[in-house]
């Protein structure tokens, strides 16, 4: 009975060193609290400025936090400004420390205006049967090269872009000029010229 009594008394001794321990470890711990984040734009387009996002982060009642309870980090190639997508990283720190949320931010291609001062060009088969002809040419762009290429090799383009020339012996049909500009940070722009040859 005694020795049952020692094992008992043992065993609750060991019970309430162990409550005591866990009591310190939490009282010493950081206390761990939740956020928000967001980033007032998710997304923006080219216009050759720098562009950094702005975040905004909030505690579970909405509450905007002070700055100095987290840290927003991202790579050193960034810019902010070429078209792309961007990670940016929230990290929590003090009592928000073991928290973080990446966030996704895009900067969008720009459009551009192209263009052509005649996309439709007409001529008879009799008139270029003995000689070639040849027409001026007009595309204009904001930014970037212009390139062209035709489902005819009687079909040609000048080098500077500037004439357009329908081969001698050309026969008769309709054929297409595709005219593309391609920019940095712009969207591509496709654009057709048709030659008929009747």
């Amino acid at each position: 009975m005694k020795s049952f009594k020692k094992v008992a008394l043992a065993i609750v001794a060991a019970v309430m060193m162990l409550m005591m321990s866990v009591n310190v470890f939490a009282a010493d711990s950081p206390v761990k609290t939740n956020f928000n984040a967001s980033l007032k734009k998710y997304y923006t387009t080219y216009n050759g400025k720098v562009q950094e996002p702005k975040v905004v982060v909030k505690d579970a009642k909405g509450k905007t936090i002070n700055s100095k309870y987290y840290k927003v980090t991202y790579k050193k190639s960034y810019n902010f400004k070429n078209n792309g997508t961007y990670k940016v990283v929230v990290k929590g720190t003090g009592k928000y420390a073991g928290f973080q949320k990446t966030l996704t931010y895009k900067i969008k291609l720009r459009n551009q205006k192209v263009t052509i001062a005649k996309d439709n060009y007409t001529v008879k088969a009799s008139t270029v049967k003995k000689k070639a002809k040849t027409y001026k040419l007009s595309v204009k762009q904001q930014r970037g090269k212009v390139t062209y290429s035709t489902d005819n090799t009687n079909i040609k383009i000048s080098k500077d872009g500037k004439k357009l020339q329908v081969a001698k012996g050309t026969k008769k049909g309709t054929y297409n000029v595709k005219v593309v500009v391609r920019a940095k940070n712009y969207r591509t722009v496709t654009k057709y010229i048709h030659v008929t040859v009747k």
